[in-house]
């Protein structure tokens, strides 16, 4: 049985406490052993403020960060300050309430173990995201892989955000500070692996839901930026045109 103590699980939250809520206490059942490192851009409680010193005081690390820091700002937070040999990717929406998802991780970290793999990944809802990525000057096109369930794990060039990855990856590759949900933040950092020639996989039969809770009224709007054209992430790596699995045209540079 793959070590799970090797495992931080890190945390992005932003005005979903009652989402955070579940996650945490779903960690706690299942997923003791490992370490938990949260940062909250949202509003200041007092009864977080409580909650977070209680788990501060187990092992776990915790910080408030200014208001609407965004994705890659708590991002890169949480990279600088996870203390296991592995970073487990999770939002504050992720449901660990089934022993299930211990045994996917399990699978994530066996994987880290015993083969040079740098990142390990599962899925979100089962939905598959799983692509190799062709460069055609500066333009980029998904290509879907082709998934064997029976395979110990597949290699690839772009996965889901629920990925186990191993600390060396944080020497060579962060997110940008500034960007925010919908700028291309994804195909950005695993552009940035690939560069580095780090080495992607998916894991089958490793998943991870979503809370069945509605968001709150306050985070809509945030979150309604992730359909704005613009892609900050596509721009800084010189990328004018990417083309999703499907055919679609996720973004393409203005004229």
């Amino acid at each position: 049985m793959a070590d799970l103590s090797k495992v931080s699980i890190g945390i992005k939250t932003f005005l979903r406490d009652e989402h955070l809520l579940s996650t945490i206490t779903g960690i706690g059942t299942n997923l003791s052993s490992c370490e938990m490192v949260i940062a909250d851009d949202g509003n200041f409680s007092v009864e977080k403020a409580m909650l977070y010193r209680e788990l501060t005081s187990h092992g776990h690390v915790t910080e408030f960060l200014p208001f609407d820091s965004g994705f890659g700002f708590k991002s890169n937070w949480i990279a600088r300050h996870f203390r296991r040999d592995y970073l487990l990717v999770a939002s504050d929406d992720f449901d660990f309430h089934s022993p299930e998802v211990a045994r996917g991780i399990e699978k994530l970290v066996d994987v880290l173990d015993n083969t040079d793999v740098d990142i390990a990944s599962g899925r979100v809802n089962n939905w598959p995201y799983e692509f190799n990525l062709e460069y055609c000057g500066s333009e980029v096109i998904e290509h879907p892989v082709v998934i064997d369930k029976n395979a110990w794990f597949i290699e690839c060039s772009l996965t889901v955000n629920y990925n186990l990855i191993k600390r060396h990856v944080f020497e060579k590759v962060k997110w940008q500070d500034e960007i925010r949900i919908g700028g291309g933040e994804h195909f950005g950092f695993y552009h940035d692996c690939k560069e580095g020639g780090f080495k992607v996989a998916y894991v089958p039969g490793v998943n991870i839901n979503t809370q069945k809770k509605p968001d709150p009224p306050e985070y809509r709007p945030y979150r309604a930026r992730a359909g704005r054209p613009e892609r900050p992430a596509f721009v800084k790596r010189g990328i004018t045109k990417y083309v999703l699995g499907d055919g679609r045209i996720d973004y393409e540079e203005s004229r």
